[in-house]
């Protein structure tokens, strides 16, 4: 088992009546990254502030290295970590004296300042900037420089606040092939706060979720994008058939229709599962329906299906039949793994 370098225990933070982060449990393994992600206000850099320690939780408690994070401590943890905002932050000095500056507030001695961030610039292929007033720089280049100003320091753990939110999909691609790289040549702990769901995917060993100040599910991206613990998580992850249902004896019903569940299962529950997972067909299933509605979207077709609950279906153009139409009576069907059964919060 992986060992962990961060662990919280009932971590919240309030501001002023307002609790906009609700007593949270989180641990991250060392070496691995972790995404967090939710939409905006859920409190994702919230919590990345209080794992850098640059705020102070109303409660709970915050174990790095296996140490309890205090006033104490602060100092010496701090000094291991790293921090990357979404905003670039550049001083009127060339490239080479902005990495260095990372090391000057460690007290690093001048000459070994400036060799560590000329060694940095050529690991990361920026050698031809050194000498460039960062103030030349475009966005993406500013940010890459932002980037290698922390990696100079060789934190321990790397947090990222959104770190592409600004950057185009080219500057974007090159800051996360230095995530990718940061990690796996140096084996740095990485959180990564991010409202881009694709790049968490791309990114992260693991991800957690963020709804309304809580952490409410963890888990590897296929468990997250495919296993949602409920129908919120559902609904964020993008989910687009998500109906109330109840369970009782091995099966689960919504809209008339009864489909198996586990034994375990009763009570009201969410039953869940993605337009793209459903296969629209002429022959006859046990589930039957009628299309109410077809729409052209780029590469797919969206076809709504009422079969006393409303299915919503998205099919790739070209795999499209074309003779369907709006009237037809049509058929559904899909894998038994392509259901979800979860929590209706």
């Amino acid at each position: 088992m992986s060992e962990t370098v961060i662990e919280t225990a009932g971590l919240s933070k309030t501001y002023g009546t307002k609790e906009v982060l609700h007593p949270t449990s989180l641990s991250v393994r060392k070496g691995e990254i972790l995404a967090v992600i939710g939409p905006s206000g859920a409190g994702k850099s919230t919590l990345l502030r209080l794992l850098d320690g640059l705020e102070k939780p109303s409660s709970g408690e915050i174990r790095i290295f296996g140490e309890p994070f205090t006033r104490k401590t602060r100092r010496k943890i701090r000094a291991r970590l790293g921090i990357l905002f979404q905003k670039t932050v550049l001083f009127d000095r060339s490239v080479e004296d902005n990495i260095a500056l990372g090391l000057s507030y460690r007290r690093i001695p001048r000459a070994e300042r400036k060799l560590r961030a000329k060694e940095t610039l050529e690991k990361l292929g920026m050698a031809e900037y050194a000498g460039r007033s960062a103030r030349t720089l475009s966005g993406g280049e500013g940010q890459r420089v932002s980037f290698a100003r922390i990696l100079v320091t060789r934190p321990e753990i790397l947090f990222l606040d959104e770190p592409t939110a600004n950057l185009d999909p080219l500057a974007s691609k090159d800051v996360e092939s230095m995530i990718l790289a940061e990690n796996a040549e140096n084996g740095t702990t990485i959180v990564i706060n991010t409202h881009d769901q694709m790049q968490a995917q791309r990114l992260a060993d693991r991800v957690s979720v963020i709804l309304d100040g809580s952490v409410v599910q963890t888990g590897t991206p296929d468990e997250i994008w495919y296993h949602p613990v409920n129908a919120s998580v559902a609904r964020f992850v993008g989910f687009q058939n998500i109906f109330d249902a109840s369970a009782a004896d091995g099966t689960v019903s919504f809209g008339g229709l009864c489909v198996a569940a586990p034994a375990s299962l009763h009570g009201d529950v969410s039953v869940m599962i993605r337009a793209e997972d459903i296969v629209l067909t002429k022959t006859q299933t046990n589930i039957s329906g009628i299309i109410r509605s077809l729409s052209r979207r780029g590469a797919f077709v969206e076809i709504s299906v009422e079969t006393g609950v409303e299915f919503f279906i998205r099919i790739p153009f070209k795999e499209y039949d074309s003779s369907l139409s709006v009237g037809d009576t049509v058929f559904l069907t899909w894998n038994n793994d392509a259901l979800v059964i979860g929590g209706n919060q």
